[in-house]
């Protein structure tokens, strides 16, 4: 694989490494994929399936020849003496032995008939590992690089701290502002990358959820191995507490109640979501309307935390049929600048303490 010289790869010349990355990252998947998909490996299933179906059925014809066997071993020393019964013994003997040579040839057939296949597919396992290697060492040099160009906006407010300890920081993150940088240099701006530049000292920063660039509210980073370990698990665990406020875009008839519609991402149309009740992952969020209207204001509490479940379950018909005011991506008539949802409360255990802690955001809107 190429490299380039991006240690000393001048700012405006970004454009050009950005191009390159994504291009030779590009055909490393295309060339995974290929290497993933390769007649070979179907075939090796299919003639190693076959060989599987003989063995088995030779093996129960080897378990019956044996019982047989067995009987006719105490049936010939009941009857035969002398030679009679030494030849009768030495027959099945032989009997049994044939079987083993049956079975051991039967095994040399399938290794040779799979040994071509075994071989293409061995060599395309090694390339697979070495083009993954060259696929992260390439995307961690670009996502080096561009850290290290990346300026945090003059135009941008500081980013407003709810609670900072050793072990975790909570931000109270503005709308517009993704959570973490994209793959792009001009989706480098995000509460992980601002907080870098205004704590350089910090080694470590890795953020345990995340909240859609859209969505404003609170967003917790875990400041150490540790601390990320714990609060991921709470999170994983659904040990966590959070609510969400939002305004909707039409009057919904209930007032509360819960919505269970299974999320699912389809490939070719990502990042929208989908309720999918075959495909979909299970997706629950309790609601409670808190004021009422034509544009009633609306408390969610999430059970899962699956990518836009609270959006795909309020424009969905079978929630509550109301996309959130600024939801273009789910009501393309919205014409509201932002979107009008915020994460209002974060509840977890502390992660070193184990104490319970409570953050909480006041929704601009």
């Amino acid at each position: 694989m190429h490299k380039w010289p991006y240690n000393s790869l001048p700012t405006e010349n970004l454009a050009s490494f950005e191009a390159y990355v994504l291009t030779t990252l590009e055909q490393i998947k295309q060339t995974l994929v290929q290497l993933e998909q390769l007649p070979e490996r179907e075939t090796y299933k299919q003639t190693s399936q076959q060989y599987a179906n003989r063995l088995q059925q030779l093996s129960t014809e080897h378990r019956c020849r044996k019982q047989q066997r067995k009987c006719d071993r105490i049936r010939y020393r009941q009857q035969l003496q002398g030679n009679a019964l030494v030849t009768a013994i030495a027959d099945l003997t032989k009997a049994s032995q044939q079987d083993s040579t049956e079975r051991r040839q039967l095994k040399q057939e399938r290794e040779k008939a799979i040994a071509p296949f075994t071989d293409v597919i061995a060599q395309a396992d090694q390339q697979i590992q070495t083009l993954k290697q060259q696929y992260k060492t390439l995307s961690k040099q670009w996502q080096t690089h561009i850290q290290l160009a990346y300026s945090v906006p003059e135009t941008a407010p500081p980013l407003q701290i709810i609670y900072q300890d050793k072990d975790l920081i909570v931000i109270d993150k503005p709308a517009g502002l993704l959570s973490v940088p994209g793959r792009r240099y001009h989706l480098q701006d995000s509460v992980l990358s601002r907080l870098r530049h205004r704590l350089p000292e910090q080694t470590f920063l890795q953020p345990v959820h995340r909240l859609d660039q859209a969505t404003s509210g609170v967003l917790a980073i875990a400041l150490t191995p540790a601390a990320h370990r714990n609060l991921s698990q709470q999170f994983a665990q659904r040990q966590v507490h959070k609510t969400y406020e939002a305004v909707l875009s039409r009057p919904v008839e209930r007032s509360s109640g819960t919505i269970d519609l299974p999320l699912w991402a389809d490939p070719q149309n990502r990042p929208k979501q989908f309720v999918h009740f075959q495909k979909g992952k299970l997706s629950q969020t309790d609601f409670k309307i808190l004021s009422s209207g034509n544009n009633p204001r609306v408390q969610f509490t999430p059970f899962t935390g699956r990518t836009h479940q609270l959006r795909v379950h309020a424009a969905h018909p079978q929630g509550l049929n109301a996309p959130i005011v600024g939801d273009t991506l789910y009501n393309a008539n919205q014409t509201e600048k932002r979107l009008l949802l915020h994460a209002t409360t974060l509840r977890v255990l502390h992660p070193i303490t184990g104490k319970e802690q409570r953050f909480a955001s006041s929704a601009a809107f």
